[in-house]
């Protein structure tokens, strides 16, 4: 921790060691010296025209397309929970501990990829990279259909987990590379809203699909090969819809390109040369990070359960299974357009972890409810179902920010996106175990779980962002305010972080 909050006030250093330290800088990452000095002298110099231009040619390919194509990892992932209440568990004759299993398997799956995907898009165009991760995770999706008991359903959602995790990782690290901190939150929002859409939208197809009552194929069945299938389509067409790095995605001309990459070096982003890995195995020792990564973990225990188990939740409290398909959407339905809300102030005041506290309480509140009020008090549960979705799913976007958003540089944000993820995984792997089917219709044991973790968010993101501001302050008073018209090189001397211009978000 010290040496983040310690300045040995490196621009007066920099001043003095002069031209001859420059030089044996600019030999050891010559491409990235070159183009900070480039990006500085652009002829005509960039815009706020061009850079909103720009901004939009993105807006109208990106957070939309990703919207789609995350809602469908959630509708691939969450199908087993509609799948139970269409008599999956019957057909094959599962026990409660090996449905459990058959939800964990995938997160098993992700744990494992999670560490590795990131790395693979930096060698590989994104575009092609999620495409092709796509198209297998779907065909892998439509495979459950074909699971003829327990053993087969472990292993296809074992290799569900394993294609998808280069999505769940991939995507929020691309959305990094091509937006700045301060226009990212609204974006990711898009991205994210993805998770409580799904959660409505794949009530309404389970929904539907329970009333095709075909004598060939049984109704999950079908819900498995509907939505795999949908998913490869989406696949395909990521291959010309995505981006890549600003720097070579074929959509832009040029001059797009130049002002693409000057908006994110101007953020503290290394878009080309080598990776250095000495530098980015010293900001791994980031407190911050690994604060953030915990706090990330309570929040997504959090949602993995709301996903996987809602449908079952849902029917304890009075409804038939086919109306509890149809009720688990207006709680979703709420969490979408609170994602949004939620994302617009995070850009609006620069925070994550302060407005994540105000998330935290509202599902704690709901997760209380649920534990505490009697399981014959139908509408108060079901109203509290409101609160514990809402303040979770749309608390993603915080949650991720706190990690993304502190972290400087494209390479440190990969990474810490792979390990965000990964640990988030090994949490997922406990969700399957949280509403075994002996502790229904109440489920205390599991809600007491989620309040609990629900607590340690709140109070983790509040610690968070009183250290966050202090040392903002601690800065501005040393520096004065960061400049905002011109690309900085936060690589200088290694600093990244612990550069006097860089500001942390609260």
């Amino acid at each position: 921790m010290s040496g983040i909050t310690t300045l040995p006030e490196p621009i007066t250093m920099s001043k003095q060691i002069g031209v001859e330290s420059h030089a044996l800088h600019v030999e050891k990452v010559p491409d990235h010296e070159d183009l900070v000095a480039r990006l500085n002298t652009l002829d005509p110099p960039v815009t706020p025209e061009e850079e909103k231009r720009v901004l939009r040619k993105i807006d109208l390919r990106l957070p939309p397309f990703l919207l789609i194509l995350y809602m469908f990892t959630w509708l691939d992932r969450g199908a087993l929970g509609n799948a139970a209440l269409m008599g999956i568990k019957t057909d094959l004759k599962l026990s409660g501990p090996q449905y459990s299993l058959a939800v964990s398997m995938f997160f098993v799956g992700t744990c494992i990829a999670d560490l590795f995907t990131n790395i693979g898009m930096r060698y590989i165009r994104p575009s092609l990279y999620l495409a092709g991760a796509m198209i297998i995770w779907g065909i892998v999706a439509s495979l459950q259909a074909a699971a003829g008991g327990a053993s087969g359903l472990y292993a296809i959602r074992f290799f569900l987990g394993i294609f998808e995790a280069a999505f769940i990782s991939g995507a929020p690290y691309l959305t990094t590379i091509l937006y700045p901190r301060a226009d990212w939150g609204k974006r990711i929002s898009v991205y994210l809203a993805a998770t409580p859409l799904a959660g409505a939208f794949g009530g309404w197809i389970a929904f539907g699909v329970s009333h095709i009552n075909s004598t060939h194929i049984k109704d999950w069945q079908i819900l498995f090969i509907l939505e795999g299938l949908l998913t490869v389509a989406f696949g395909i067409a990521c291959i010309w819809v995505l981006p890549d790095r600003p720097h070579n995605t074929r959509w832009l001309t040029p001059r797009e390109r130049d002002v693409a990459d000057w908006r994110m070096m101007r953020d503290g982003n290394r878009t080309h040369g080598k990776i250095q890995w000495s530098v980015v195995l010293k900001q791994l020792q980031d407190w911050r990070l690994w604060t953030n990564i915990a706090i990330y973990m309570c929040q997504v225990i959090s949602t993995y359960t709301i996903a996987t188990f809602t449908p079952i939740i849902v029917k304890t409290m009075g409804f038939t299974n086919v109306k509890a398909q149809l009720m688990v959407a207006p709680p979703y339905c709420v969490a979408f357009v609170m994602v949004f809300v939620v994302g617009y102030l995070s850009d609006r005041f620069k925070s994550c972890s302060g407005i994540l506290v105000i998330n935290s309480i509202v599902a704690a509140a709901g997760d209380l409810m649920l534990v505490l009020v009697p399981a014959s008090h139908n509408n108060v549960r079901y109203g509290a179902t409101f609160l514990t979705i809402t303040g979770i799913l749309s608390g993603v976007t915080l949650s991720v920010g706190n990690i993304t958003g502190n972290s400087c540089g494209d390479i440190k944000k990969g990474v810490a996106t792979g390990l965000f993820q990964a640990f988030g995984s090994t949490m997922g792997v406990a969700t399957g175990y949280l509403f075994p089917q002996k502790d229904g219709p109440n489920y205390r044991t599991g809600f007491w779980v989620l309040f609990a973790t629900t607590c340690f968010t709140g109070v983790g993101s509040a610690v968070v962002t009183v250290l966050n501001i202090r040392e903002n302050r601690r800065r501005d008073a040393l520096t004065g305010k960061p400049p905002t018209d011109k690309v900085i090189n936060f690589d200088e001397d290694g600093l990244m972080e612990r550069h006097p211009h860089w500001r942390y978000y609260r």
